[in-house]
């Protein structure tokens, strides 16, 4: 909800009912939205060193500290540097959360439905949007704001009863808590959840032989493959301007000239994604990573163009578009239920799926410190490319870089659905059973 809050809030700041004492510049506009992603550059350096020492349920409830932090700011705020603050904790709380949420995911799932739930985290990233967008335009600056603000006030004492993962609990010795947990999320005896247990015991025993250092992530072949095919697709989530839209969706709904009110259309893009995202979970484990994310990333290039060439025809060449006026709103429709289904959860999906336990929390902080940047850079001068060389431009970059998703997606990404995480490291190093029979 903080990460959808400027859409509506933004033009409420250039009326006469703003917080702030005068009408923020182009300039000023630009840096409310992406301070958001700056501060979520700061969320892998708290994530990363406390995640083994805290746990991820210590992680996952401290991450609201700044979350409403960032809510009693923007409440209070009178001034620009006053906001600048609180968008800079939200970002770090939901950096918190994104490095943090898919490996708790990750670790209570089993194989079979991991994919599943990891996608869950979307669908509800998605419901606050929907929020934020739904509450924004029809009530002041202060009332979506004090609504963020008590749904957070919720967020501790729910997230209390969350049980630490059964893996975080065996590697530090709490095999007790890490039977009853398993007994719990499995529905099982304890007789019954014993070999599971007897596994986490011998895969710690083994990843935890050394104190895992960050040269890990390149000690051999597979490791260096997953983290580039994770960061570059984490990096891929931002640069196919997810943030930049949902961000902006109502001033671009209005640049790119549709004629359906924006904060009308803003609304119908909220709801397509909540419900494009409970579609997710049922196909990502059926159709897998490696065909969600092509057969995406190649739909979000040609909408991508579509809309620039729309723009270019309206905005630049002045064609009458009345009769394809539904043409604008309707590829961002296409767009984010193209995002929704596969390029935004399956690079979340691989972080949890491709690293040794070892390097898990390592490999997730670079690749979220990575997503964080490509987005500020993104958000931060989007607005800029738009209005220096058309709108139409800065949305035929976002479809080049889609494009290079795409053949990326065909030519080097490989296929984990359904596989445990030796037969992944077995394709990752390019070993086969009868090729190496110690695998």
């Amino acid at each position: 909800m903080s990460m959808g809050w400027t859409s509506p809030v933004l033009p409420q700041l250039r009326g006469p009912n703003s917080p702030l004492p005068e009408q923020p510049t182009l300039q000023q506009e630009s840096w409310i939205g992406s301070l958001l992603v700056l501060g979520g550059l700061i969320g892998p350096f708290i994530t990363v060193p406390l995640s083994k020492h805290v746990g991820r349920r210590w992680l996952i409830m401290g991450s609201n500290v700044p979350l409403l932090l960032g809510w009693l700011l923007a409440g209070v705020t009178t001034n620009l540097p006053t906001l600048y603050v609180a968008r800079l904790a939200w970002g770090c709380a939901t950096a918190m959360q994104f490095a943090t949420v898919p490996i708790y995911i990750g670790e209570i799932a089993e194989d079979k439905i991991r994919g599943a739930l990891s996608a869950f985290f979307l669908l509800f990233i998605n419901i606050g949007f929907l929020l934020a967008y739904a509450i924004g335009p029809f009530t002041s600056y202060w009332g979506l704001t004090a609504c963020g603000g008590i749904i957070s006030l919720l967020y501790l004492p729910f997230s209390w009863y969350l049980p630490e993962t059964p893996f975080f609990l065996v590697f530090k010795g709490r095999l007790e808590e890490a039977s009853s947990v398993l007994q719990q999320l499995r529905g099982k005896t304890k007789d019954e959840v014993q070999p599971e247990l007897d596994s986490l015991q011998a895969m710690i025993a083994r990843e935890y032989e050394e104190e895992p250092k960050i040269s890990d992530l390149w000690a051999s072949r597979g490791s260096v493959k997953a983290l580039g095919i994770c960061v570059f697709l984490a990096m891929l989530l931002q640069l196919s301007g997810i943030d930049v839209l949902l961000f902006y969706m109502e001033e671009l709904l209005a640049k790119v000239g549709t004629k359906i009110s924006p904060s009308d259309g803003t609304i119908i893009m909220g709801v397509v994604q909540v419900a494009t995202s409970c579609v997710t979970p049922m196909v990502v484990d059926r159709l897998g990573r490696k065909l969600l994310m092509w057969t995406t990333s190649l739909g979000l290039t040609i909408f991508l163009t579509l809309i620039g060439v729309y723009a270019l025809l309206d905005n630049y060449y002045k064609y009458d578009v009345t009769s394809v006026t539904f043409l604008p709103l309707l590829c961002l429709i296409v767009y984010m239920i193209l995002f929704t289904l596969g390029v935004g959860p399956v690079p979340w999906i691989l972080v949890a799926e491709m690293f040794p336990l070892k390097t898990k929390c390592l490999a997730s902080g670079i690749c979220s410190f990575m997503c964080w940047l490509a987005g500020f850079i993104w958000t931060r001068f989007f607005r800029d490319v738009a209005a220096s060389y058309g709108i139409y431009t800065a949305f035929w970059i976002l479809a080049v870089c889609c494009g290079i998703g795409f053949i990326f997606s065909v030519a080097l990404l490989p296929e984990t659905k359904g596989k445990t995480f030796d037969e992944i490291q077995d394709l990752l190093n390019n070993r086969t059973k009868q090729g190496n029979p110690g695998a």
